[in-house]
């Protein structure tokens, strides 16, 4: 196993991460609920952990995959946008983190909302890195040329 391997296997893991830490922390708020709230947080926490570590693997994942022969089905050169792409998804999720560090610590709504709106726009950021990353191996959702 290499990293190639553990990047396809746990980079789902930040665009999963944020969508249920959006959810679960918007309920608790709506609900002001602690436990969920807290839940969110911790999701929150999590979820910048896994930006880490996908990008990372990523990195790495990139050498192994631009020094080996041509891949079947791969299209190597996708593969600068969506290394752009993931240092946004990853910045994105940490700033998500360490807001919601501040709020285990400094519990204010206005700071709560805040967050889900980081958490939005987050989101959107990692789903569009996720989208970059499937086209490298996924030609089904390449852009479609017409002539």
């Amino acid at each position: 196993m290499n990293y190639v391997h553990i990047h396809l296997a746990i980079n789902h893991s930040p665009l999963y991460a944020t969508l249920f830490a959006f959810f679960i922390l918007l309920i608790g708020v709506v609900r002001r609920n602690r436990t969920l709230a807290n839940a969110g947080l911790a999701i929150t926490i999590i979820a910048a952990l896994c930006g880490i570590a996908a990008d990372f693997t990523g990195n790495q994942a990139s050498d192994i995959i631009d020094h080996s022969p041509p891949i079947g089905g791969v299209d190597k050169t996708l593969i600068h946008e969506h290394d752009l792409a993931a240092g946004f998804a990853v910045t994105s999720t940490c700033i998500a983190g360490g807001v919601a560090l501040i709020l285990f610590f400094y519990r204010r709504r206005w700071l709560e909302i805040l967050l889900i709106v980081i958490l939005a726009w987050s989101f959107s950021v990692v789903a569009r890195t996720a989208l970059l990353g499937g086209r490298i191996h996924h030609p089904e959702v390449r852009p479609v040329a017409s002539g």
